[in-house]
């Protein structure tokens, strides 16, 4: 037995994850790819994508399933209508499906703020049902990682729900189980602000609660006890700390990155990510360009970005139009500074670090598309397996591609569920 091998024995890693470890087959790999043509590894990209089940664990597609006349079961354009996903393109992409995202902006901590909340919630709920209903030639609602494999087998678009922020509960943990009931897989506490749950990796005025309050402990003990993934996306680092201290279940990162590769509050640093990996968690990497490194000066860009930030915030109260016309300005400028875009090899960069300090089976992927994702040639979900051929590139097998795909996130939602049958 090879050292690689009796690694892989002895823990959760991948025989290709212990033997980077130690050196191995992963620079061999890279070296015997080296003179491999974007052809070539694309073609290989789409074998394994046609050989695994493949999952994005945080599309806000549902920002735009709100629009007026969208349908998801036809082809849009990111450029002409600042559209990211849909099933057209999720098949061109190699993309199973993945999971749709309940979100609502947060607002004020009064009651009628968390009462309107809480209505947006289910009624972005109930939209994700409607569509799977609606196209059920197409696409499938999957609460379990059994329901996903047999959607796929029947060459359906698997479709989970998740939730980012838990201002959509207000102040009702009751909540959690009408949404499990509705099909929510996974529960994000807090979002870019502070709210009744737990602080925020990014509000500017300071912790409220220095981690997560008494009501976000009581409401990871409900995801437990349901069965749902706790995403800790966007949570402030006290805030995480506290969620793996109180979890009984691993936990999810839908959208994340790493600090050690790029500095910002929004990605986990590394005592976090072991802490994450011991727990038998699964960080997925995003692809929003600002969470991946600092965008290079460009005076133009900088302006049109400037501008659309004034003409938008002088629009309130927010309403869907309003909302549709700032994503569809936002998209005109990535498309019309590409060069000021981060890219797939520093997406890589952090996947490569998440790996190292994580191992394979802790680690996948989301775009965050339609809610803020894309880098240059990673614009939709038309072009996932750009990145699978980047990192094949790079050494990856196509085993650990297979887990980071899908493999791992459904590991966790399967320990997840197997951990809420054994509570009361």
């Amino acid at each position: 037995m090879t050292v690689p091998q009796l690694i892989s024995r002895l823990g959760l890693l991948s025989v290709t994850t212990a033997a980077l470890l130690v050196g191995g087959p992963h620079a061999e790999l890279a070296a015997e790819r080296a003179d491999w043509s974007e052809v070539r590894l694309l073609s290989y990209a789409k074998d394994i994508h046609d050989d695994c089940l493949t999952l994005d664990t945080h599309l806000d597609v549902p920002i735009v399933m709100r629009r007026p006349g969208f349908d998801i079961s036809q082809e849009h354009s990111w450029v002409h209508d600042a559209s990211q996903v849909d099933f057209p393109r999720m098949k061109k992409g190699g993309l199973d499906g993945g999971f749709f995202v309940v979100f609502v902006r947060q607002g004020p901590l009064d009651l009628a703020a968390r009462t309107h909340a809480v209505e947006e919630g289910f009624l972005i709920t109930n939209l994700i049902r409607e569509a799977v209903t609606e196209h059920a030639d197409l696409a499938g609602l999957a609460t379990t990682p059994a329901e996903a494999m047999a959607l796929r087998e029947a060459g359906k678009h698997v479709v989970f729900i998740g939730i980012e922020n838990g201002y959509v509960i207000g102040r009702n943990i009751d909540l959690l189980e009408q949404y499990y009931d509705l099909g929510v897989r996974y529960f994000g506490l807090v979002h870019t602000l502070n709210n009744d749950l737990a602080d925020s990796s990014t509000d500017r005025s300071g912790p409220r609660h220095y981690g997560i309050s008494a009501l976000g402990k009581v409401a990871v003990e409900e995801c437990n006890r349901l069965g749902i993934m706790i995403d800790v996306s966007h949570a402030s680092d006290k805030s995480t700390w506290d969620i793996l201290k109180y979890s009984q279940a691993p936990v999810l990162a839908s959208h994340s990155g790493a600090y050690a590769a790029f500095p910002h509050p929004r990605n986990l640093n590394d005592p976090l990510l072991r802490e994450i990996a011991a727990n038998g968690g699964v960080v997925q990497m995003n692809v929003f360009g600002i969470y991946l490194e600092d965008t290079p000066p460009d005076q133009a860009r900088d302006d049109a970005i400037a501008g659309w930030r004034t003409k938008f915030d002088a629009k309130q109260p927010w309403s869907m139009e309003v909302d549709i016309q700032r994503r569809i300005e936002i998209m005109g400028i990535k498309n019309e500074f590409p060069s000021s875009m981060s890219d797939i090899p520093t997406v890589a960069d952090h996947v490569d670090h998440l790996v190292k300090v994580m191992g394979i089976n802790h680690v996948g992927f989301s775009g965050d598309f339609d809610g803020g994702g894309g880098v240059r040639d990673l614009m939709d979900v038309s072009q996932m397996m750009n990145l699978t051929a980047e990192l094949l590139r790079r050494g990856y097998s196509a085993e650990d591609l297979k887990q980071m795909w899908g493999g791992n996130v459904m590991r966790v939602l399967a320990e997840v569920q197997r951990v809420a049958a054994t509570l009361p």
